[in-house]
């Protein structure tokens, strides 16, 4: 299509300045259960959102066509959208970053493995997942893929283009002894499907599933406390999202007016690295910003907030190319969080705790974290940490805290950093002290 005629006929109209992407994806996915096949779903879709600039004024228009009629639409909703803003504050579209560092993430093979291969595969997963213990009376397996690519282009000439596949799959079992019952879910990723490993992910589910049973809750109390990397991925994310210009604008942020100043343990360090090579590679942003890997926590000082061009203008810096669509307006967003890992191994992190625990599940954290304060509370079940061994395992347990507070008493990482599906690499974390409610 040529979007040069967007640009001409936005002109024509009186948009000074116009911008324009245009998003596609296709996706399969399908589930097992009970040794047959669940559900099965091809998709495709495809999406245009542009903005411009009228009497000054920013607009905005968004719509799943892609015909001769596309551009008309557009430019009217844009002109509809600038006449109603009621933002004082100047407006124009972004010309283009000096430099882009382009980054892909894609695997044409991913594409071209026949689907009976993968339903194959699975098949074998659930087989291997009910032979791996007695007790397994139910599982379900499933897998997603998906094809995406995105394309950029304003009136001032910029074009950017970026794709990317890959894959997400899981196994759940269902484990019975007597009246016990125990589940466990588990998730794999990436974009090279020779890559995976039916047996050792079966291992993996089965094992996790029966060293559930037996579990009991525990007294209340102060405990030494071990977050896998999953939980220690979602409490980031949290954290960072106060480290978001917006939130600090709107005076809604924990971290407002700490800039350069210590709000964790010297151990943390987080950079954003989207130009990392994985599934949440990315080279610009929604406003065409070269997106860069930067550092927003250095041995616990926080070195930066997240920007888009608007917010970074309110504040008199550059945007951090972390502009976002976000409800058809631009917001920001951050992915690709690179936590520094420790130097010891998991079994050398929790050595020294004579009796703690190790918490690897939490339920509730989205409603039970308040983003203002940091201040959150949510269900856990993990085991207990008795002479720097991992022994029995608890559940019917609470942990509860502040972001603040427990990143200052974070005693250390593992150097077992993985990358999580909440696109956040860390490893296992040791606190020096958590509330954990029990009996």
């Amino acid at each position: 299509m040529n979007f040069n005629k967007f640009f001409e006929l936005a002109k024509e109209k009186g948009i000074s300045e116009s911008q324009i992407q245009i998003s596609k994806s296709s996706s399969l996915s399908f589930e097992l259960f009970q040794h047959e096949l669940d559900s099965y779903e091809v998709q495709s879709s495809q999406s245009i959102v542009a903005c411009g600039i009228y009497n000054g004024k920013f607009g905005s228009a968004r719509t799943e066509r892609l015909d001769s009629t596309s551009f008309s639409y557009l430019i009217d909703q844009i002109i509809v959208s600038a006449s109603v803003s009621e933002k004082s504050e100047a407006a124009s579209i972004f010309k283009g970053s000096e430099k882009y560092k382009k980054v892909s993430y894609f695997n044409k093979s991913l594409g071209e493995t026949p689907v009976e291969e993968k339903i194959a595969a699975f098949k074998k997963l659930e087989d291997l997942i009910y032979a791996g213990d007695p007790s397994v009376s139910e599982v379900q397996v499933g897998y997603s893929e998906s094809s995406s690519s995105s394309e950029f282009y304003n009136s001032y000439g910029l074009k950017l283009k970026q794709k990317d596949t890959y894959y997400t799959l899981f196994g759940m079992a269902v484990a019975r002894r007597g009246e016990e019952i125990k589940n466990n879910f588990e998730l794999d990723f990436g974009n090279d499907f020779s890559n995976f490993k039916p047996e050792e992910f079966a291992k993996k589910i089965v094992t996790e599933t029966v060293k559930k049973f037996g579990a009991k809750s525990i007294k209340s109390g102060k405990y030494p406390t071990v977050l896998k990397k999953s939980i220690v991925a979602s409490l980031v994310r949290a954290f960072l999202s106060s480290a978001v210009a917006d939130e600090v604008q709107r005076h809604s942020s924990f971290l407002e007016g700490k800039l350069g100043e210590k709000v964790a343990c010297s151990k943390l360090t987080v950079e954003e690295k989207p130009l990392t090579k994985n599934i949440f590679a990315s080279y610009f942003d929604d406003e065409g910003v070269a997106k860069t890997n930067k550092v927003i926590v250095k041995n616990g000082v926080l070195k930066q907030y997240f920007y888009n061009r608007e917010t970074g203008a309110k504040d008199g810096v550059e945007s951090t190319g972390n502009g976002a669509w976000q409800g058809g307006k631009i917001g920001t967003n951050f992915s690709n969080i690179f936590v520094k890992p420790g130097k010891v191994s998991f079994d050398e992190l929790i050595a020294p705790i004579e009796e703690g625990v190790y918490i690897t599940e939490i339920q509730g954290l989205g409603t039970g974290l308040n983003p203002n304060s940091g201040n959150f509370s949510c269900q856990a079940e993990g085991y207990m940490i008795r002479g720097g061994k991992i022994a029995e395992p608890i559940t019917l347990i609470t942990m509860s805290g502040n972001l603040l507070k427990m990143f200052k008493s974070l005693k250390g990482f593992d150097k077992e950093a993985e990358l999580t599906l909440s696109s956040v690499t860390c490893g296992n974390a040791y606190i020096k002290s958590m509330s954990i409610g029990g009996e």
